[in-house]
């Protein structure tokens, strides 16, 4: 939406510049005003540079600071800006700084002090290009003064040059004394950016400021000697002559002639005198809106906006700032200040009308603390209000597992954001919850035996695994000896199922395998077959180093678990070290009968490769398998869209195992406690990894909002 800053030209003030230049040029240097810039300005009739506007660099700093990097932009407070409206100035340099002066650069009148007298600041590079520019609105003819200086007895040279589009003129000046010198050029009308670059030597010094002057002729003055029906002041001003323009021509065929373009006072040169993006021609003859003004009804949007947007209410010619058009409680008056879309509701699309977050209407959040919507307003133009890298409503949203503040990055004030609790696995609303950083040994599971996927101690679910898993050998038959076995996930014997970004692999090379009987190593549960026992195989070195690595993309925290394996009696101790790249954390179990026990550790988050190393006593065994477990915070909805036809698709990550099922429950109101939402479906059977149920449209209320919990039972 283009809203612009109201800009009347200066034909529609019936004002001009009296300067007949096509071209930049330089008037000259002024080296005697000295500090008295307003009062003194010997190249202006006025004796005063900058009645039209002004910047200078610093001005509002206190004496004798120095500034490295210095920031020129009118957001600085110690720079002094009022400059003329539809104009702008900006560098390319990175280099600045700023010395605020302590006399040494000589003084200058302070015009936001009465004009008194004040130590002169300057600009200063370090190294790189000193320019300037000018960014103008179209605009008449109007001349600028670069006020430069020297000081500490340096006698400063300086070269300026300007170049506004229409080409390039320049000026130089040695000075003889500290203090002020004023480069004045005219430049002429247009809309091209104009550039000013600066040299000086011994330094390599920069600007004071710039000023801007216009001489104003009366363009309206309906004199006409030569009877031609336009008046001779806008003839001139815009011909340079009397008698010499064709009222009936098109100069630059905005569908005005001439004498239609005098008549409306809007610029003959120029398709779009008020550059709100609709030509002269089109304005006057076809919306009646006025090309001198950009917006005609003056209720803040450009006209141009209004008639791209009539389909949506807007008129040109009539005031529409009570009016609500996108119907998200928003007046268009309102959207203005708000600087949000006046025809889109949700304007960041962070599925919250504007109207919502300006008011707080659904955030349960009130001055940080937790109750019922309404609460604090969030930013209607930001989908992430508090740049934690979760959406406003996926804040608020119960059904992500967690209703954080939208307004704060770190709700529980633990010094970890949101965003960062959620991914480590810790609750975001919860002080005492804090996200492991390091590798970390959660234990060893002796009691789980064969039954890893049905009784592991160390998983809520009872299960490990859920993520992913490799089990070498597991698909041989009984009884098989391998003395170079192949590890890799290219040997059907392995049962792999990895998670997405991971990879197992080891330096070893005399690596062998037993498949294993029922008599020496135990059993083991099967996850491709249905969970059904069958005998335990192991890995085993002949010498050398039994390490293992876990190859990730980077990621967030997980859970691993090695599975060991002792037979023949043998009651084998087992250490078991992993490095993450965070640290490092071992466990040992000797076994005390044949079988299995699991080492259970909470890997940090990265992409750092995981090393497993194993010792073994007195055999020189190894690895039977590895499982993967998520710590991603829990039950999380990845996914939420609505059909044509009203039904809403859920998908959430979910929990593998057999019998897994979840609940789904939905409100309008979020002030309701979350046990009296009325549910949808309780009985949903896991889809694995990931789980998607549709709701149809006949079950859900009918409401401009809806909200979603999904349980598992």
């Amino acid at each position: 939406m283009s809203k612009l800053t109201k800009l009347i030209t200066l034909s529609s003030l019936l004002l001009g510049v009296s300067t007949a230049s096509a071209t930049v040029t330089s008037t000259g240097v002024d080296s005697t005003a000295g500090p008295n810039w307003r009062t003194a300005a010997a190249l202006e009739t006025d004796n005063e540079y900058g009645t039209a506007g002004y910047v200078v660099f610093g001005l509002n700093e206190v004496d004798s600071v120095y500034t490295q990097p210095f920031d020129v932009s009118d957001t600085n407070a110690a720079n002094s800006y009022n400059l003329p409206a539809g104009i702008s100035v900006s560098t390319v340099d990175t280099t600045i700084a700023m010395w605020s002066g302590n006399g040494n650069f000589g003084t200058m009148e302070d015009p936001g002090d009465g004009n008194a007298l004040t130590s002169a600041p300057v600009l200063a590079n370090s190294s790189g290009t000193r320019q300037f520019t000018i960014t103008r609105a179209a605009s008449e003819r109007f001349s600028i003064t670069i006020m430069v200086a020297s000081g500490d007895g340096e006698n400063t040279g300086y070269t300026v040059a300007v170049d506004d589009g229409s080409g390039s003129a320049s000026s130089d000046y040695t000075h003889v004394a500290n203090g002020l010198a004023y480069h004045v050029f005219d430049v002429s009308d247009g809309n091209s950016d104009i550039l000013i670059n600066l040299t000086s030597t011994p330094q390599n010094r920069s600007l004071v400021g710039i000023a801007f002057d216009i001489d104003t002729v009366d363009l309206s003055n309906p004199s006409d000697l030569n009877s031609n029906g336009i008046g001779d002041s806008w003839e001139e001003f815009y011909f340079g002559g009397i008698g010499i323009v064709d009222p009936a021509a098109d100069e630059e065929t905005d569908g005005l002639t001439n004498l239609e373009e005098w008549q409306n006072l809007t610029h003959p040169k120029f398709a779009d005198s008020d550059s709100d993006g609709l030509e002269d021609g089109e304005e006057v003859k076809t919306h009646s809106t006025s090309p001198i003004d950009n917006d005609t009804d003056d209720d803040g949007y450009d006209d141009k906006f209004e008639v791209d947007n009539l389909a949506s209410g807007f008129d040109p010619l009539v005031d529409d700032s009570d009016e609500d058009p996108d119907n998200d409680g928003l007046d268009n008056a309102a959207e203005l200040v708000n600087s949000t879309d006046a025809i889109d509701p949700d304007s960041d699309d962070d599925t919250i009308d504007d109207g919502d977050e300006v008011g707080g209407n659904v955030n349960p959040y009130n001055g940080g603390i937790l109750g019922v919507a309404p609460g604090d307003p969030t930013d209607p133009n930001n989908p992430d209000s508090d740049g934690d890298d979760i959406n406003d409503f996926a804040e608020i949203d119960i059904a992500n597992g967690f209703v954080t503040d939208p307004n704060n990055a770190d709700t529980d004030g633990d010094q970890i954001s949101d965003n960062a609790e959620i991914s480590n696995g810790s609750d975001p609303t919860d002080s005492g919850s804090i996200p492991f950083s390091t590798v970390t040994s959660v234990g060893v599971d002796s009691t789980a035996g064969p039954n890893w996927r049905t009784s592991a101690q160390f998983e809520t679910d009872q299960e490990y695994g859920t993520a992913g898993y490799v089990i070498f050998g597991l698909n041989e038959a009984d009884a098989v000896y391998d003395a170079n076995f192949d590890v890799s996930d290219a040997n059907l014997l392995n049962a792999y199922s990895l998670p997405a970004g991971i990879s197992v692999s080891t330096v070893d090379t005399n690596i062998g395998m037993w498949s294993g009987n029922a008599a020496n190593f135990g059993e083991i549960e099967d996850p491709g077959n249905g969970n059904a026992i069958t005998n335990a195989p192991v890995l085993a070195n002949s010498t050398g180093t039994r390490q293992f690595t876990v190859t990730r993309a980077a990621s967030a925290p997980f859970r691993i678990t090695v599975m060991m394996a002792s037979g023949d009696d043998q009651s084998t101790e087992y250490t078991v070290t992993i490095a993450d790249g965070s640290g490092s954390a071992s466990s040992n179990y000797a076994h005390v009968a044949n079988g299995l026990a699991y080492h259970v550790f909470d890997i940090s988050a990265g992409n750092s490769d995981v090393l497993i190393d194993i010792a073994s006593n007195p055999e020189n065994r190894s690895l039977m398998g590895i499982a993967f477990d998520t710590k991603n915070g829990g039950l999380r909805v990845t996914d939420i869209s609505v059909a044509t036809n009203g039904d809403v698709s859920l998908t959430w990550n979910s929990r593998s195992s057999l019998g897994t099922t979840y609940a789904v429950f939905s409100t309008d109101d979020l002030s309701l406690p979350l046990e009296d939402w009325p549910e949808i479906d309780d009985g949903i059977d896991t889809g694995g990894d990931s789980t998607t149920f549709v709701i149809p449209s006949a079950l859900l209320a009918d409401a401009d909002k809806l909200f979603f919990f999904v349980r598992k039972n």
